[in-house]
């Protein structure tokens, strides 16, 4: 979760998102204690996720920063949804080049062995024709 999400939120859903948050974190030590844990990467993650939200409540509580009217949280998530559209059909234009460029090997390697084939078939016609 990005510290700009957060920062969106307002105070009541981001206590939600805390428990929920810190529910995580209790189901991901659950299972590294028992050997289930398969992504350990994870834990540090939540970890580090339910620290930004005491962190930016304290904020709040101090007075250090605001809450974001709706209007504001509604303009950053659109903001967000658009760049986040935009660097999705980046990638998958680039994954399209390559593909493309993968497309084209595969051809090559497939007229390689019809020419070989061919050439297999020549010489047995060879073969044929000197033993005739």
């Amino acid at each position: 979760m990005k510290i700009a999400e957060i920062r969106d939120m307002p105070s009541d859903e981001l206590a939600v998102r805390l428990d929920e948050t810190k529910e995580e974190l209790f189901n991901l030590r659950f299972q590294h204690a028992t050997g289930q844990l398969e992504n350990h990467g994870r834990l540090g993650q939540v970890r580090r996720d339910v620290a930004r939200i005491l962190s930016l409540q304290r904020e709040r509580a101090l007075g250090i920063s605001d809450e974001p009217t709706a209007e504001q949280a509604e303009e950053s998530r659109r903001r967000r949804a658009e760049e986040e559209e935009r660097a999705e059909a980046a990638a998958d234009e680039r994954r399209g080049r390559r593909r493309g460029r993968r497309g084209r090997a595969d051809e090559d390697e497939e007229e390689v062995a019809e020419a070989a084939d061919e050439d297999e078939a020549s010489d047995e016609d060879d073969e044929e024709s000197e033993d005739e």
